[in-house]
């Protein structure tokens, strides 16, 4: 069941459990209620991405793939259509005309969904959520890669929790129904999330990672260029909430700030605590969300340090956190709770900047000795920028190809 790792125990190839089985395998008669081969042609791939928020920023190797005209991306949509506009207006303060052409685009594709044939179609869902039982019947006439990066399956321990009860177990039992379809291949973004997938339903999944987009390793590498301040500056960039961890980073700034210590804090993002960082506090400095990867790259780039003191809930735990991994492609080191995503990512690393989530006294006091011990700053980064070879957008993009071809 161990996926294939490189040298540094990153996933480098694909398959689990037999998922090299071949999409042509799948395809059979459209009369039966599936399809034939014949009728997919030879013509490119038709892909379309459905995605709970933001497809590019999730499947930015699906993108280049259809930029470089290997496949051809007839949608990206997403599958919450009411919630999805308010999440957009309350969260990500997106305009009223964009939040409402996307949601209604998104409402025409989901009345189309019958009539849907002849595309390669990536769903992105959380666990157990109800609307699949809209998008389920794609796997008839198109082709479907579910993708999924939550890593514990467990009922009671996912974000959608179905109620009441009896509908909960009916709708689990309509998702498994869906996993374990022939027509349906599965794609974890870690080894930890296929082995979870697999406790619950016996299916191949297929392991491919986020990826990093090439901007952040060209501002990692333009780093030396950049006018640079004294002091430690310190970055978080995410969610503004409790269980981010956000006011906990605020209370260190304030004593870190309080002992005399350089030290710097810049945030982006928004969230339910995003009142709370307008407010005047010394050493932050609050940019609010930034929509430019180019410019976010850059942001990361200027910065020491990225912070990411996430706290679990009991349905939640920092994930992959590709906050982390682009922080590293741009040179950025790290400091994060030892939670399930920021672990994988920098155990190959011996676990640099990995703290107990509790542990906040030991996260302030690495952050005072970066402030003050020269040389402990370019440790850690040294120890942490080999990661992130193995998300490059090109490498991932050749993962998903030989999976979207089989």
């Amino acid at each position: 069941m161990d996926g294939k790792h490189d040298a540094t125990g990153h996933v480098t190839s694909a398959v689990r459990q037999g998922a090299g089985c071949c999409f042509s395998d799948a395809l059979r008669d459209v009369k039966g209620g599936q399809i034939s081969s014949e009728q997919w042609g030879s013509g490119m791939i038709r892909l379309r991405i459905v995605h709970e928020t933001n497809p590019e920023k999730y499947f930015p190797a699906l993108y280049l793939l259809a930029d470089r005209g290997d496949l051809r991306l007839v949608g990206a949509n997403r599958y919450s259509v009411v919630k999805e506009w308010l999440r957009a207006w309350r969260r990500d303060r997106t305009p009223f005309f964009s939040r409402s052409r996307n949601a209604l685009a998104d409402l025409a594709y989901r009345l189309r969904l019958p009539f849907i044939s002849g595309e390669t179609v990536v769903l992105g869902f959380a666990p157990w959520d109800w609307r699949l039982l809209f998008f389920r019947g794609l796997r008839s006439r198109n082709r479907i890669v579910y993708h999924t990066s939550w890593h514990d399956w467990d009922f009671d321990r996912t974000p959608r929790q179905p109620r009441p009860a009896t509908f909960g177990r009916w709708l689990q039992q309509k998702w498994l129904t869906f996993l374990a379809h022939p027509d349906v291949k599965v794609v974890a973004v870690t080894p930890n999330v296929a082995d979870a997938l697999q406790k619950v339903v016996a299916t191949p999944v297929t392991v491919i990672p986020h990826s990093v987009p090439d901007m952040f390793y060209e501002a990692g590498s333009a780093r030396g260029a950049l006018p640079r301040e004294s002091g430690l500056r310190m970055l978080y960039v995410g969610e503004l909430s409790q269980k981010k961890g956000v006011p906990l980073l605020l209370g260190m700034m304030g004593r870190l700030r309080s002992r005399c210590l350089d030290i710097t804090l810049t945030v982006v993002g928004t969230g339910p605590l995003a009142a709370q960082l307008r407010i005047p506090h010394e050493g932050v400095t609050y940019l609010g969300q930034i929509r430019d990867r180019r410019r976010l790259a850059e942001i990361m780039a200027s910065h020491d340090v990225l912070v990411v003191p996430s706290q679990r809930t009991p349905t939640w735990e920092e994930l992959f956190g590709i906050v982390v991994i682009e922080a590293i492609a741009a040179g950025t080191a790290v400091i994060a709770s030892n939670h399930i995503g920021p672990r994988l990512i920098l155990e190959p690393a011996n676990g640099a900047g990995l703290f107990d989530e509790d542990d906040h006294a030991g996260i302030e006091a690495e952050i005072a000795a970066l402030a003050v011990e020269k040389g402990r700053l370019e440790s850690l980064r040294s120890k942490q920028i080999p990661l992130a070879k193995s998300y490059r957008i090109d490498v991932v993009a050749g993962m998903w190809k030989k999976v979207l071809e089989r």
